[in-house]
Formats: C-alpha cells, structure tokens, sequence
C-alpha cells in the first residue's frame, strides 16, 4: 500500500495574459476564458495591457462575484449563441 504524502509550499501560477491563438475576438476570448480557473481570469484582468483581454475578463468576472443576472445572459449568449423561444421553434420550416 502507498503512502499518501502531504504537498506543502505549493505555488499556484497563473497566466497573465490570453494566449495569442485566442485573440481573434471577444468572443474567443470569452471561450477561452470560460475554461479556465477563477485565479486566471482575476490575474489576467488585473495585468493585461490588452483592452479585449480586459473586457472579457470584466464580463466574466461580473457574471460570476456579482451573481448579476444580465451578465450571465449576456456571457451565456455570447458563449452560446443565445436563446431561441420555443414559438420561433415551432414555426421553423424544414
């Protein structure tokens, strides 16, 4: 049987920045940032020089320590696509 052995002086390191291959617009940004942790985000806007990095972070960030409702519907739309009533559904023809 193993031992399990304690970790201790753990350093956690965030980004700083959103890699350059998810920079093509907000929306990228947004995707990105959806997977990743809290930590990352908060460093991301607290030291990025890019205004978009800053922005999708805002979004994110507001969403999430606000619990304010139109941010998440906001973010969900852009990460999503938005919502599509179930009349408009109905009335779609194939």
């Amino acid at each position: 049987m193993s031992e399990l052995v304690p970790v201790t002086n753990v350093q956690r390191k965030y980004r700083h920045e959103i890699p350059e291959m998810h920079r093509g617009s907000l929306d990228t940004r947004l995707k990105w940032l959806w997977n990743q942790r809290f930590g990352t985000v908060q460093t991301i806007w607290k030291d990025s020089d890019d205004i978009l990095d800053h922005t999708a972070c805002t979004l994110v960030l507001q969403a999430i320590m606000a619990r304010d409702l139109p941010s998440i519907e906001l973010l969900f739309q852009r990460l999503e696509g938005g919502s599509v009533p179930d009349q408009d559904l109905v009335t779609i023809k194939i």
